[in-house]
């Protein structure tokens, strides 16, 4: 699955990806500088927990733990707190 970077908080090194099925997958990076902004990612964004991701954008692969699943954008900005 393959989605955008759309919102990130910086101090808790939290991403918001907008996947191609409509929803928001709230990841915590774990391993790595965070991606930015419009970063295509791919990778299983469908689960929680523990994953690895590979950003299309820089060719890099990074280790993340996924939050949340969550189609509603103001839900999403809540969680992921001051951006």
């Amino acid at each position: 699955m393959r989605g955008i970077v759309k919102l990130i908080n910086t101090k808790k090194e939290w991403i918001a990806i907008y996947t191609e099925h409509d929803f928001y997958c709230v990841t915590e990076i774990v391993d790595s500088h965070l991606p930015e902004l419009g970063d295509v990612i791919s990778g299983n964004l469908g689960d929680l927990g523990g994953e690895r991701f590979y950003n299309e954008s820089s060719q890099e692969s990074f280790d993340v733990f996924v939050q949340d699943l969550n189609d509603n954008r103001q839900q999403v900005i809540n969680q992921l707190g001051n951006l």
